[in-house]
């Protein structure tokens, strides 16, 4: 099934690589992630969060990103395209394993007045 079009919110599951810590994350997302992928006008919103506790048989993620983008296709086409961009990709996959990476994408849904 294809991304709808138009805003969309990525919801990243992702664990660790062997040895890699949530601190050298931590650190990758304040200083390079976020920063670099908030710059660029088709994101809307860029939130990661650390996994510090999990009920009894949750998935075993240790970090969740949050993004939300005008649209799909625009950001892909963004993210491989951009030169700015290599070093974050570079940067996730030194920390991330990327073959556990699982991602929900999600519309808004409007509260009723």
């Amino acid at each position: 099934m294809a991304v709808p079009s138009g805003r969309i919110c990525a919801i990243n599951f992702l664990p660790l690589k062997q040895g890699a810590t949530i601190e050298q994350f931590e650190r990758f997302s304040a200083e390079l992630d976020q920063p670099t992928c908030l710059a660029q006008d088709v994101v809307e919103g860029f939130d990661a969060y650390a996994v510090r506790h999990r009920d009894p048989g949750a998935p075993g993620f240790d970090l969740v990103e949050v993004m939300t983008v005008r649209d799909w296709g625009e950001w892909e086409r963004v993210r491989d395209g951009l030169e700015a961009l290599k070093p974050v990709v570079e940067g996730f996959d030194q920390v991330i394993d990327g073959d556990g990476v699982r991602t929900l994408f999600g519309t808004p849904i409007q509260p009723r007045r």
